[in-house]
């Protein structure tokens, strides 16, 4: 099967998610920070009436967080709902993002992939920066990986994350 996948700049790292799963690219606005919050979560911000959680997807991935969040770009996933249609044709079936709307803060935005499945490959055993269960698996692209990210194992890390704090 044939899918799309968007693909983002964090520092060098390249770094991918369905195109099924993007809502949009919002340049960054003012966030509202969250008292005592762990550091995934930089805070909320309004767009267009509703409430956004913005998620720094740099700590995440255990990087520093974003140091010019100015400079940065928000990736704005779809819901729950907005996928619920996907998810019933068997292409996002195992992918759940919630009911909110978050945001992952983002370096700047790169290329739109299209790729047959059996292009992703399992992460390479050497993939020690970034916590394997974040990832769906890898992309060559010329001389460069694309690393897939699982965005459902990303935002229940920063769920976890969140409840301990509590």
């Amino acid at each position: 099967m044939t899918r799309q996948i968007a693909t983002f700049l964090l520092g060098s790292t390249i770094l991918g998610v369905d195109i099924l799963l993007v809502k949009e690219i919002y340049r960054y606005k003012a966030i509202s920070p969250i008292p005592d919050a762990p550091e995934h979560l930089r805070g909320l911000m309004n767009l267009r009436g509703r409430v956004v959680t913005v998620i720094d997807l740099s700590v995440c991935l255990n990087r520093p967080a974003a140091a010019n969040i100015d400079d940065c770009r928000l990736l704005i996933l779809k819901t729950q709902e907005e996928i619920r249609n996907y998810i019933n044709k068997e292409i996002l079936e195992d992918t759940s993002l919630g009911e909110d709307i978050v945001g992952f803060l983002i370096d700047q935005m790169d290329d739109v992939l299209t790729i047959e499945n059996e292009a992703i490959l399992p992460p390479p055993p050497n993939l020690v920066d970034i916590d394997e269960a974040l990832v769906r698996g890898v992309i060559k692209q010329g001389e460069h990986l694309v690393i897939l990210l699982d965005v459902t194992a990303v935002l229940g890390l920063v769920m976890n994350a969140a409840t301990e704090g509590v």
